[in-house]
């Protein structure tokens, strides 16, 4: 599962950050990119999840910390571990896949290109702010 998980990410590659996004037919904002994922193979349940609360239905689940992400795995930012503002999908290897580069106004296509923020690849330490990664337990794992 991880491995189609991963290679549908990777089609999404170039897709618009939205902010609110949560399909490719629009765009994506980052948790809307996991959460659209992550439903596709029936791994979340539907709901409005930002970053942190994703963190937190997946710890609630007994999700594991892990300090080496696999391809699959979720990877948080933020300012600190009680708020996380910024989640991507690992790839292993030291990258993530994810939506970046925009923010709350970064609200049409128009602007995500003009801004670059899309759904890129980026190594896993792009950002200075990194948290943590969990391992969601994937069926059959």
């Amino acid at each position: 599962m991880r491995e189609h998980l991963v290679n549908l990410a990777l089609k999404l590659v170039g897709c618009p950050y939205i902010w609110g996004g949560a399909n490719p037919w629009i765009g994506f904002d980052c948790s809307g990119f996991i959460i659209w994922l992550y439903q596709v193979f029936g791994l979340l349940p539907s709901g409005d999840w930002t970053a942190h609360g994703l963190s937190g239905w997946f710890l609630h689940r007994s999700a594991k910390a892990n300090q080496n992400p696999s391809a699959g795995d979720l990877v948080f930012y933020g300012p600190a571990p009680t708020h996380l503002t910024h989640v991507m999908l690992a790839l292993g290897g030291g990258l993530v896949v994810g939506a970046s580069g925009g923010d709350h106004t970064t609200t049409t296509a128009e602007e995500a290109r003009r801004r670059g923020a899309q759904v890129k690849v980026k190594p896993i330490g792009y950002r200075n702010d990194l948290q943590f990664a969990l391992s969601p337990g994937f069926p059959g794992e």
